[in-house]
């Protein structure tokens, strides 16, 4: 029996690595459940494109605080993407363990380790961008 995916199919990432908490100064964060390598692909998030036209109308909404750029001038228009999985609840650290990166041709949002992350470790990432809030480390 062939185990290749069919051509368009995104196999899931299996997150039971990580979990969703509640903390006090930075509300819900994704923490580690166990050890995580660097370099291992923590989720590959479907998500949903967003057209240019109407990112500027989400931006005043709750949205803005969980889409990602997608493509077009980075400091301006382009198209958006929201993920569809635990990589929207990633908190900012201007010393990350984690990064985002698009991937056009599985339209995924994958999360990746940057360093080794300890079990019960949050797991952040860098917006890339102007901050909309005072951040805390």
């Amino acid at each position: 029996m062939d185990d290749a995916a069919p051509p368009g199919h995104v196999p899931p990432i299996p997150n039971h690595r990580v979990e969703i908490r509640l903390t006090p100064s930075r509300g819900r964060g994704v923490f580690a459940r166990e050890a995580i390598a660097s370099g291992t692909v923590i989720e590959a998030a479907p998500v949903i494109i967003l057209p240019a036209a109407q990112c500027s109308t989400l931006d005043r909404t709750i949205i803005h605080n969980y889409y990602f750029h997608w493509d077009g001038d980075p400091d301006g228009d382009g198209r958006g993407a929201l993920g569809l999985g635990l990589v929207t609840m990633c908190n900012h650290s201007t010393r990350p363990c984690a990064r985002v990166d698009r991937n056009y041709a599985q339209q995924t949002l994958d999360l990746t380790s940057t360093t080794p992350i300890e079990p019960g470790q949050e797991i952040t990432i860098d917006y890339g961008c102007p901050l909309w809030f005072e951040p805390c480390e």
